[in-house]
């Protein structure tokens, strides 16, 4: 956004077209956010830091527990969306089943054993 807000100007045509949205006073101070912001946060690439970030989190992975708990989210909570999907058909095929023998008679349409 450092780029694209600048001035006042600019936060009046993002706010104009819709792709921003302005709560605050006035269009200069959403710019003055925008500018401090930037300011604030520092993009610089520290190599050192860097290393020591990926060599935490290949420790931090290599754990069991981490793998274990990365599986069952994977395999186990990532399938709770499709058995609830097939508990749902299988609950309205039931359904559509009681509602068809409650109709006809499935007793008599039965052959294989007598309920009588």
């Amino acid at each position: 956004m450092n780029g694209i807000v600048d001035t006042e100007k600019d936060v009046k045509l993002l706010r104009e077209n819709g792709i921003i949205l302005n709560r605050l006073n006035s269009d200069a101070e959403v710019a003055n956010l925008w500018n401090g912001i930037t300011k604030s946060i520092r993009l610089t690439k520290v190599p050192h830091i860097d290393i020591v970030i990926e060599d935490v989190n290949k420790y931090y992975n290599s754990r069991w527990r981490v793998k274990y708990w990365k599986n069952e989210k994977l395999n186990v909570f990532g399938s709770w969306q499709f058995l609830t999907f097939m508990a749902t058909i299988m609950l309205l095929l039931l359904t559509a089943l009681q509602a068809f023998c409650s109709v006809y008679d499935c007793r008599k349409h039965h052959h294989g054993s007598s309920y009588d």
